[in-house]
């Protein structure tokens, strides 16, 4: 019995892939749009364990659900007033120690109102220090 004739290999052109991936390539780079995200640089101040620093008086912003309470006496106010508040201290003019406003968030607090005060305090010239319970961040 005659043996079988080999079958020819089937070699597809491949020559031609290298080609079309630089083009994919140059393509997809050339119309990629790269984004820059905007935003305010917030200067977040480090811990100090002098003890003469912490028994002086801190400005200190609250942040309880939608209600604003600010200063020492804790009064509660709206938005555009704590911006006016915050803008009366010329925070500008004053040594980076005494330029500090605490911020105490509490964990029901929309990230909408959060936000606008951390601004108002850096739009403002302040230094934010922010104040955390464990594992609660404002939503």
């Amino acid at each position: 019995m005659p043996l079988p004739k080999p079958k020819a290999l089937f070699e597809p052109e491949v020559t031609s892939f290298a080609d079309i991936a630089v083009l994919l390539i140059i393509f997809f780079i050339l119309t990629t749009t790269f984004v820059v995200p905007a935003g305010n640089k917030l200067d977040i101040p480090s811990a100090s364990t002098d003890p003469a620093a912490s028994q002086q008086k801190q400005l200190s912003v609250d942040l309880a659900g939608s209600e604003i309470r600010f200063g020492p006496a804790k009064r509660t106010m709206s938005l555009d007033e704590l911006r006016a508040a915050l803008l009366e201290r010329e925070f500008k003019k004053k040594p980076a120690d005494q330029r500090i406003v605490i911020v105490n968030s509490a964990p029901d607090v929309p990230y909408g109102i959060y936000f606008e005060v951390v601004m108002a305090i850096t739009n403002a010239d302040g230094v934010l220090a922010l104040i955390e319970d464990e594992g609660k961040t404002p939503r």
